[in-house]
């Protein structure tokens, strides 16, 4: 894998912290702070993740999209850059790696695909990855493996197959 870049979905503790480590490693991770807190935009520019202004450039500008947020806006904010995919053309990879049922993670997946782009199922188990070790991704769907390529880049990610929903249900 070439230098990725990584749209990010949303930089809190766990999801700036991976921001930092894809960064460290080299990624370029770019997120949309439009209507977030000062505290969440302090800890994205602490972890050298870059502003942009929108959805709709968060979708054209990345590579995969890693969703790391509250386990309840998942859906809504899968339908979110659906849209934006819908308003700009362009599918990218979508992994959504919140603790959800494997049933959201189909129904994720069917948003994601029906506007051309292609949905990977993530499941994180540990702590941020605050040291090497101690945070593990567990990933499925067909297209995992380009998840999977950001292990040159910091993370630790495990397949699990091709089923939306493997990981989900791995989790839990």
């Amino acid at each position: 894998m070439s230098v990725p870049v990584v749209g990010l979905l949303s930089p809190g503790q766990m999801g700036s912290e991976v921001g930092r480590v894809l960064v460290e490693h080299g990624a370029t991770v770019l997120t949309n702070l439009e209507g977030r807190s000062n505290a969440t935009r302090e800890r994205a520019k602490h972890a050298g993740i870059s502003s942009i202004t929108d959805d709709a450039e968060l979708v054209r500008r990345s590579d995969l999209l890693l969703s790391i947020l509250v386990p309840g806006e998942a859906l809504v904010t899968a339908g979110r850059v659906s849209r934006a995919m819908r308003a700009t053309g362009e599918g990218t990879t979508y992994v959504d790696c919140n603790a959800i049922a494997p049933r959201t993670g189909k129904a994720i997946a069917d948003l994601i695909s029906a506007t051309g782009g292609t949905p990977v199922d993530a499941g994180i188990v540990g702590p941020p990855p605050t040291r090497p070790g101690v945070t593990r991704f567990y990933a499925s769907g067909r297209e995992a493996a380009q998840f999977a390529g950001l292990s040159k880049f910091g993370l630790d990610v495990r397949l699990l197959g091709d089923e939306i929903g493997a990981a989900s249900a791995f989790k839990m």
